[in-house]
């Protein structure tokens, strides 16, 4: 395994791990516990792999140029089993696993859109901040990029359960005996959607 795929591996897992932690002991301050996590480990893996962590955001990086696809597929590859990795140990931690579920007083359609709009913010502010040549070194894009997570996550995370990120939505479900997997495979694929409209 390359270190560009060793990294995304292990940050999606941090992601999973504290994903199926905080939202597992349904933590009030959830959505500040997953951004703060991921502004580190974006600014953390960012000089090694780009620190993608999200299959999307890959998606959207190899179409504007920015990696191959057979690095996306290695990305891939690599987020998914730290997605399993990750979301399997902090299940353990927590004592329960976390899965994406629609809210209670929400649409199936009201729900996705959700998720392919945000997931479009998500890889729109990631693709300005992260990979524009107008702002190469700058110092506040995992802090971006992190800010949209959490302000996602407050703002639809009660509408569509707040993945924007299908490792999120695939690990939570295959970690809970396939729970939900029909509706974790709908996210994923409008989390696929908002990477490729970005």
């Amino acid at each position: 395994m390359s270190d560009k795929a060793a990294v995304e591996l292990i940050g999606t897992a941090i992601l999973l791990f504290t994903i199926q932690v905080s939202v597992g002991q349904n933590a009030a301050l959830a959505p500040l516990a997953i951004g703060g996590v991921l502004v580190a480990i974006i600014f953390s893996g960012a000089p090694i792999s780009g620190a993608h962590y999200n299959p999307a955001f890959s998606l959207a990086m190899a179409l504007r140029g920015g990696i191959s696809l057979p690095e996306m597929i290695r990305f891939w590859i690599a987020q998914f089993i730290g997605a399993i990795v990750g979301s399997l140990c902090g299940g353990i931690v927590a004592s329960s696993h976390a899965t994406l579920s629609i809210g209670d007083d929400a649409t199936l359609t009201q729900a996705l859109l959700a998720e392919a709009v945000l997931t479009f913010i998500l890889c729109f502010v990631s693709l300005c901040v992260a990979t524009n040549p107008k702002v190469d070194n700058n110092h506040y894009y995992g802090l971006s990029i992190g800010l949209v997570v959490v302000s996602g996550a407050i703002s639809v995370g009660g509408i569509s359960g707040g993945a924007f990120n299908p490792a999120v939505a695939l690990g939570l479900s295959i970690t809970s005996g396939m729970s939900k997997l029909f509706y974790a495979l709908l996210v994923s694929a409008a989390n696929v959607l908002g990477g490729i409209v970005a």
